[in-house]
C-alpha cells in the first residue's frame, strides 16, 4: 500500500503516453519484408526515393536497391534484360516500373510468398482494369518472351531471345494473358469492371491492387477478411483462392433480387490463378 501511495500521479500519464505512440509507430509499420537477401530486413520510411514513390512511407527497399528501376529507358533489372527487342516505349515501361516496385518495395508483397521462388510473388491481385491499361501502354512494343520467367535461352550475358521479336498484340491474347504469363505465375486477374466494354460496376470495390495509393484501402480490407475465416478457400486442387472482398450495393428498394444462379455466374470477385512451378534455373531470377 505504502508503494502505491508514492507512485507519482503522473505516471498513468506517461504510460498512456508510451502506449500511445507505440500503437502509431505499430500502425505506421505495417507489413513485412520478404526474408531473401534482396530485402531490407523490415520495412520503414525512405523518403528520398527517386522511383518506386508510392512506398516512401513505408518501403522494403532502399534507394540503392532500385538503382536499376530509376533509370529510363531501363535496360536490366536484376537478371532480366528488358531491352532484348530494344528499349521499351515511355509508357509500356512506366507500367513495367510499377509491377517491379511493388515487388522490391511493397511492405504488403509478402502476403503473396512464392513457395519455390523467395524473392518472388504469386498469385498477387491484379485488378482487370490495370491490366487493360498495362496491355494498351504495351501492346505497340516488342518482346521474345511470352513468359519472362522461364522463356528464354541463358547465357553469361543474361537471357537471350529464343524467338523472334513480335508485338505484345501478337504475344498476348489479350489483358489477362498478360498480367497471368509476363511474370510467370506472379500474377493473376481480378475482375473489378461491370462489362465488356469495361463500365465500373456501380456500388462494387472488388479487393484487386491497382499498384496506386487505393491499394492501401484494399490491403486494409484483406486483414479484415482475414478474421473472417468463411471467406477463406481453396479450389478442388487444393491450390490457394483468393477471394475478393467486394462490396456490392444493395438492390433498390423494390427491385428483385437476381435468381441464386445468376449471381454464381455473374459474382466475378473470385479469382482462380493456376499455380504452376516454374523451375529456376542458375541465372534466371525474376528479374523485377
Amino acid at each position: 500500500m505504502g508503494v502505491t501511495k508514492n507512485v507519482p500521479k503522473t505516471l498513468p500519464l506517461v504510460l498512456a503516453y508510451v502506449l500511445a505512440t507505440l500503437i502509431g509507430w505499430s500502425c505506421s509499420q505495417e507489413g513485412a519484408c520478404m526474408q531473401d537477401g534482396k530485402h531490407k530486413a523490415s520495412p520503414g520510411p525512405e523518403p528520398y526515393l527517386k522511383e518506386c514513390r508510392l512506398y516512401t512511407e513505408n518501403a522494403c527497399c532502399s534507394e540503392n536497391d532500385i538503382q536499376e528501376i530509376a533509370v529510363s529507358p531501363v535496360s536490366r533489372v536484376g537478371d532480366i534484360f528488358w531491352d532484348r527487342c530494344g528499349a521499351l516505349s515511355a509508357s509500356c515501361e512506366a507500367f513495367h516500373k510499377r509491377v517491379a516496385c511493388f515487388t522490391h518495395c511493397s511492405p504488403d508483397a509478402v502476403r503473396w510468398p512464392h513457395p519455390h521462388r523467395p524473392a518472388s510473388v504469386q498469385a498477387v491481385p491484379l485488378c482487370r482494369s490495370f491490366c487493360r491499361d498495362w496491355f494498351e501502354a504495351c501492346k505497340a512494343d516488342l518482346t521474345c518472351a511470352h513468359n519472362w520467367v522461364s522463356d528464354w535461352k541463358w547465357s553469361p550475358q543474361g537471357n537471350n531471345c529464343t524467338g523472334k521479336c513480335v508485338t505484345y498484340q501478337q504475344m498476348y491474347q489479350d489483358e489477362r494473358d498478360l498480367c497471368e504469363n509476363l511474370w510467370g505465375d506472379s500474377f493473376g486477374t481480378v475482375e473489378d469492371e461491370g462489362g465488356e466494354k469495361g463500365e465500373v460496376s456501380e456500388g462494387r470495390s472488388c479487393g484487386c491492387l491497382t499498384l496506386s495509393p487505393s491499394d492501401r484501402e484494399v490491403i486494409a480490407a484483406l486483414r479484415a477478411q482475414e478474421e473472417d475465416p468463411d471467406e477463406l478457400d481453396t479450389t478442388k486442387a487444393g491450390l490457394p483462392q483468393y477471394r475478393a472482398p467486394c462490396r456490392t450495393q444493395s438492390p433498390p428498394q423494390g427491385a428483385t433480387a437476381p435468381p441464386p444462379q445468376a449471381r454464381t455466374n455473374n459474382d466475378n470477385s473470385v479469382m482462380r490463378k493456376r499455380s504452376l512451378f516454374v523451375e529456376d534455373v542458375e541465372g534466371s531470377g525474376s528479374g523485377f
